[in-house]
């Protein structure tokens, strides 16, 4: 028995172990594609849910591209060792009247399974500190998967020799956050790391020497909400910082620079401007730095937007 769906879609008995309706006895019986359900078309009792569906989920007409676009087993992934293509031997051995030689091969071969080399114990170690930095930082997944890739390379060319791992896993995480434009400041990578600063800015620099990477210039705007969001500064506050440091980058050279003193000079001039006045030790340290450099980038600024 085939039974039509309304959107077009067939259905046989032989896909599933219902072909009854408990409740009623119908042998109407139709398949709810979206919601992965059984139904029954005579009372309208749902007879099972959640079924996998075995449908290709791209569009294939050749068996070539039914190849090149099978969605078979899980995603490649930059983050795991193996890129999840291998396998793990069982360490059961199933079935009855296995030979001993038999046994003892199998046996062989999960203990030789179980062992790793010195690479993929490599790999392991920094991808997950690589996670665990991250998480902290509130990385998205493709700054994450860019910083893996930058560390396949650095290993691959032997950059590691004299440096530790964790020490490039945070060179990495602040190259792949330069060269794709995720605001993440220095600092951060300094606080979440155990690694001294000299030695995480020693391997950041022979790491854009080596792969030749393109660090984009760091937009300052991008990171001005989180800061008048934990200083508790209204949207007019932030708009207004945020038009400041758009003049302030017009006019002033601030490469070589830590951009949180001039992010910092900017909500604190706007917030003073607008009556939502913040003392400068409270913007000091909410962003990070000193009431020394807070006061001099805002000394900086006052002198190209004349407003006070």
């Amino acid at each position: 028995m085939t039974v039509e769906y309304t959107n077009n879609t067939t259905v046989t008995p032989k896909h599933s172990d219902v072909a009854r309706c408990h409740d009623c006895g119908s042998n109407d019986i139709v398949h709810d594609p979206q919601r992965g359900e059984l139904i029954c078309t005579g009372c309208g009792v749902v007879l099972s849910e959640s079924m996998i569906d075995p449908r290709a989920g791209v569009r294939a007409f050749t068996p070539e591209e039914k190849a090149e676009r099978s969605t078979n087993g899980l995603p490649l992934s930059q983050m795991l060792p193996d890129f999840g293509l291998s396998t793990k031997v069982s360490t059961r051995l199933n079935g009855n009247g296995i030979s001993p030689e038999r046994a003892g091969r199998l046996e062989r071969i999960m203990r030789w399974n179980s062992r790793s080399t010195w690479r993929r114990r490599n790999f392991t170690i920094a991808f997950t500190e690589i996670r665990r930095m991250a998480e902290k930082l509130s990385i998205p997944g493709h700054i994450r998967e860019t910083a893996a890739i930058y560390y396949r390379k650095a290993y691959k060319q032997d950059l590691l020799r004299g440096h530790s791992i964790k020490a490039m896993v945070a060179a990495c995480v602040f190259a792949s956050a330069k060269t794709c434009g995720f605001p993440l400041t220095l600092d951060s990578i300094l606080k979440t790391s155990a690694e001294e600063e000299r030695v995480i800015k020693r391997c950041y620099v022979l790491l854009v020497k080596t792969l030749n990477l393109k660090p984009k210039k760091q937009n300052l705007t991008s990171i001005v909400p989180r800061f008048a969001n934990a200083l508790g500064l209204s949207a007019p506050v932030e708009q207004r910082a945020i038009e400041i440091l758009g003049v302030t980058a017009q006019k002033l050279q601030l490469s070589g620079k830590d951009p949180k003193g001039y992010v910092a000079a900017a909500i604190y001039l706007a917030a003073k401007q607008l009556g939502e006045t913040r003392s400068q030790q409270v913007v000091a340290t909410t962003l990070g730095i000193t009431e020394v450099t807070l006061r001099s980038r805002q000394r900086e600024i006052a002198k190209i937007i004349h407003f006070m």
